[in-house]
């Protein structure tokens, strides 16, 4: 592929979070937010620039099973940004931020190394937090050379891992395995957290001097293991030190910070049984002043306060763990608790999250020193439901504060996240975050004139996509969550500006129609513009045991108006809790006839006919049946061609033809009927079908442009993809065109592009593994292509990571240039320019 005269750009990722508290970290250095998604991390560019969109700019792809860790190694003596990621997949991998080398300026992230596989998942990583941002450092940079620390690790099989990182060194020599660590039987690790308690400036021959650490684990168990060592403790490595009880549930998270004016270390610990206990590990015989008493009251209750001795380094200098305090104020599971010290001041303050959809700041009071919350964000925990011991799976996993500690985010059930920017004046404001389905996405659909994109997926939910034009770079963000349903959505389909139809596992299709409220937000964000914005209904709600929404026509006093205006005057795309709420389609039309879960539909080109196909293992079930959109009638008959299931329908742009590839690895081609048709009769009857037109599944076919001539593409797990033109009343095959993997979807530009006075034909060719690129074939002059040719081979860097299900250009209307939509089993969506 050697033609330089076009290249693909990313222009948006969609991915949402995985729902695991320590799947999700803020880098100090890069200032980019990573989160596990699936089996990939997404990076997350928070703030919009003049050259560099906001939103995740790519996904790190090398894990074979989902993203459970993530934690960035804060290096204060380096520029570099150093990523540690662990997973399902039980190996623990280092990644390096490098020099983009390319001109499209994305940021890279290079494998540097992994480790040989835990026994179970990784569920922790712990790395020891330098002072402005997240907690605690003795000394500065990564270690006391600027190059090596110590970091632990936490996997499902009960054991805790000690690692040195050195980045001085290359290959697998980066991480070296120390130590091993047991946790007492049938005990899973949840939380891991790293200190270093001192360090001598250097060693007993001019060296690197003695570091102490301090690690803390805690798990499914109502206690804390407190862990010492030091690097001169070569054979016996950590040891246990402490076991400090109190908390009557689950411990879920630990976060170590430096107090500034005492230079104790002091331990957060969050529990599932809704309270926060805070310890102070002190240096010194002496135990801490407020730890004279052997008892301490809170709430009328007594509260031990025993004092856990031990001694640590060469030196065994004693040491002291006494509890500092209870925190109390959340109604349900902590799930995370991250400390932080201002630079600028010195102050610690706490971030907690929780399952009653709450973020908590929380501060010590000058005077007293009691700590109390200081800000509150979120919900009231009356709008949560049920609570986490009754089945709930709603709140917030976890809480980042960013490194200037202006902004705090989270991220709920529902993979998307929020986030809050201090004003100045003691008030967090939400401001616009990043969001994406959770599951599988199997299917994207431009609106008719490609001014929004709609996608699906097995997480049950439908989103719609445009630009902002309030961004500096016309940016796309999520504005709509039109469906979200009881069952997996296999396919959607745009019918007009203002429709659309999805099929679902449940057998049947459902159409929606834009609420009249929606409609004004795209008009005044987006721009736009709908002509029968008056026809339009007003909201859409969701019954509390339906699968349905219904169309609500309200009025001002019901609350209907203040809704809607609220949606449309925000200076801001809608957050997460509102596009969950308030931004649902109302439901039109079921439409009923299949007997097994949807596979596939297909729409004309004039927006009139649907056409719809299930999953089938025989001919009377692997049938396309077709519906008209004005009254919604199924047109009889059903039409046979194929006898397993049909995985894709296209119509030509003249709506002349009709096509339908399938397993069976045959395409069908119906011609329409215009006249003597009875009413209600399918305007389409089978013209020819081709058997074992490829030796495998075939997954997609589209039609090339008219100006082309009459032809066709399909593409199947073969490996292969095919042209087929119209010669007499046959369709032959002309061109084969031959890949390195299975292609699992394919979609052809809506028009002829010229390149140096030749005319060619460009189609975006998905395979089976993720990658993509773009093809293209010579016009030629009598009609009919030839010559298919690699033409873009995208950069695996910025490809999906799985599967794709499907690929669709956007409609070149009134917005210039070409953009290319694509979905993934990898649970993202992503749209590309093509830049010639």
């Amino acid at each position: 592929m050697t033609d330089t005269r076009g290249r693909i750009h990313p222009r948006f990722i969609s991915i949402g979070a995985n729902r695991i508290p320590a799947s999700s970290d803020w880098d100090t250095n890069s200032g980019f937010i990573a989160y596990g998604a699936g089996n990939v991390i997404a990076l997350w560019r928070v703030d919009e620039t003049d050259t560099s969109p906001s939103g995740v700019f790519a996904t790190l792809k090398g894990h074979t099973d989902k993203v459970s860790a993530v934690r960035f190694v804060d290096d204060t003596s380096n520029s570099s940004s150093i990523l540690l990621s662990g997973g399902v997949d039980r190996v623990l991998r280092v990644w390096k931020l490098v020099q983009p080398v390319d001109e499209s300026g994305i940021p890279r992230y290079e494998l540097l190394a992994q480790s040989p596989p835990h026994d179970g998942s990784i569920v922790d990583i712990a790395v020891e937090r330098t002072g402005s941002s997240h907690g605690t450092a003795v000394s500065e940079g990564v270690g006391r050379n600027g190059k090596s620390t110590i970091i632990a690790s936490a996997s499902a099989d009960g054991n805790v891992k000690i690692w040195r990182l050195d980045l001085s060194k290359e290959g697998e020599e980066v991480l070296t395995h120390l130590q091993t660590l047991d946790t007492k039987s049938r005990y899973l690790p949840l939380s891991v957290a790293l200190a270093r308690l001192s360090q001598t400036s250097t060693g007993s021959e001019g060296g690197p001097g003695e570091e102490v650490w301090i690690l803390a684990v805690s798990g499914s168990s109502n206690y804390i293991q407190m862990f010492v060592g030091s690097t001169e403790e070569t054979k016996s490595g950590f040891v246990p030190a402490a076991t400090l009880t109190g908390h009557e549930n689950w411990i879920r998270s630990l976060s170590f910070v430096r107090e500034a004016t005492t230079n104790d270390l002091l331990l957060a610990t969050g529990s599932q049984d809704r309270y926060i206990r805070l310890w102070r590990v002190h240096r010194g015989s002496t135990l801490p002043a407020q730890s004279a008493g052997s008892k301490m009251m809170i709430m009328g209750q007594a509260l031990s306060n025993k004092a856990h001795r031990f001694s640590a380094g060469s030196t065994q200098e004693e040491y002291s763990i006494t509890f500092e305090a209870l925190l109390v104020g959340h109604e349900d599971w902590v799930y995370s608790v991250s400390f932080r010290k201002d630079a600028a001041d010195g102050k610690t303050k706490l971030l907690s999250a929780s399952a009653d959809n709450s973020l908590s700041i929380w501060e010590a009071d000058e005077t007293s020193g009691i700590w109390v919350c200081t800000a509150r964000m979120g919900e009231a925990s009356g709008m949560k439901g049920s609570s986490t011991a009754t089945g709930s799976t709603g709140g917030f996993w976890a809480g980042l504060w960013s490194p200037d500690g202006n902004d705090v985010v989270s991220f709920g059930k529902n993979g998307g996240w929020r986030r809050w920017t201090n004003s100045g004046e003691g008030e967090w404001v939400q401001r616009s975050a990043v969001a994406g389905h959770i599951r599988d996405v199997m299917g994207v659909s431009w609106e008719k004139d490609g001014r929004y994109l709609l996608s699906t997926s097995l997480d049950q939910s439908t989103r719609l996509y445009a630009r902002w034009k309030s961004s500096k770079l016309r940016s796309f963000y999520e504005f709509s969550r039109p469906q979200i349903h009881g069952y997996d959505i296999n396919s959607i389909v745009s019918l007009s500006s203002t429709k659309f139809v999805s099929g679902a596992d449940e057998k049947l299709m459902r159409v929606f129609g834009e609420p009249r409220g929606i409609a004004k937000m795209l008009e005044e964000m987006c721009g736009i513009q709908q002509a029968d914005m008056n026809s339009l209904p007003d909201v859409a709600s969701q019954p509390v045991l339906g699968l349905s929404n219904k169309a609500v026509n309200t009025t001002a006093e019901e609350n209907g108006e203040e809704e809607d205006e609220a949606i449309e005057k925000q200076a801001y795309p809608p957050f997460e809790d509102s596009l969950s709420r308030h931004t649902l389609w109302p439901e039109e039309e079921k439409l009923y006839g299949h007997g097994y879960e949807i596979s596939t539909i297909g729409c004309s080109n004039a927006g009139d006919v649907i056409a719809t196909a299930c999953k089938a293992s025989s001919v009377s079930h692997a049938v396309v049946r077709m519906f008209e959109t004005k009254t919604w009638r199924q047109l009889k008959p059903a039409l046979e061609a194929h006898s397993l299931t049909v995985n894709r329908i296209a119509f030509s742009k003249d709506d002349v033809y009709m096509l339908s590839v399938g397993r069976d690895r045959q395409w069908s081609v119906f011609e329409k009927v215009t006249e003597g048709l009875e009413e209600f009769e399918a305007p389409y009857k089978a013209m020819q079908t081709m058997a074992k037109a490829h030796t495998r599944i075939i997954f997609d076919g589209k039609w090339v442009p008219l100006e082309a001539g009459r032809v066709f593409v399909t593409a199947a797990r073969d490996k292969t993809m095919k042209s087929w033109e119209l010669r007499g009343q046959e369709w032959e095959c002309t061109e084969t065109f031959k890949f390195q993997e299975p292609i699992t979807a394919i979609d052809v530009l809506d028009q002829v592009i010229d390149l140096d006075g030749e005319r060619f034909v460009v189609l975006a060719a998905g395979l089976e593994n993720g990658a993509w690129g773009v093809c293209k074939a010579k016009v030629k002059e009598n009609g009919g292509i030839e010559g298919w040719e690699g033409w873009i081979e995208v950069d695996r860097y910025i490809v999906p990571d799985r599967t794709i299900t499907q690929i669709a250009w956007r409609p070149v209307g009134e917005e210039k240039g070409f953009e290319v939509a694509i979905s993934s089993e990898d649970s993202s969506v992503r749209i590309y320019d093509l830049v010639i």
